[in-house]
């Protein structure tokens, strides 16, 4: 899948890339970077505010199930925020964690479909390619 710095470092290929990364709102790649760089952070990020990653860490769409996971069971066990600045966090790591999910599976698409251009240059069955991508990805 991806990181954070793969994310950040990402170079499109083509228009097709270029049009499909840049539709998505990136905010949350350049806050999760800024959070690496503070003194309190020792180089880590929370993953919508739940789960302590490293910047070259693997982002997953199950690693974004498990924070909303553990964001529910937090909410269940302290009753939700206690004051506005606590909704305004909890509300923030929500905004960054539905940008990053959207981004991982742009990121992903990304990685399929230029897969794919490199298979249509081999005399392979386009059935056959698209079962081949979807064993990488």
């Amino acid at each position: 899948m991806t990181t954070l710095n793969k994310l950040i470092e990402f170079k499109s290929n083509d228009n097709t890339e270029r049009e499909m990364f840049e539709s998505c709102k990136r905010d949350v790649l350049n806050e999760y970077l800024a959070d690496t760089k503070s003194t309190w952070s020792k180089g880590t990020f929370y993953l919508g505010g739940q789960i302590k990653m490293n910047p070259d860490e693997e982002i997953t769409l199950d690693k974004i199930k498990e924070v909303r996971k553990i964001s529910k069971q937090r909410e269940i066990e302290y009753g939700g925020a206690c004051n506005s600045w606590e909704m305004a966090s909890i509300w923030r790591a929500e905004r960054q964690l539905s940008e990053i999910e959207v981004l991982v599976k742009i990121y992903s698409e990304i990685l399929k479909y230029r897969y794919l251009k490199e298979l249509e240059k081999t005399n392979l069955n386009a059935d056959v390619n698209n079962v081949i991508v979807s064993y990488t990805i």
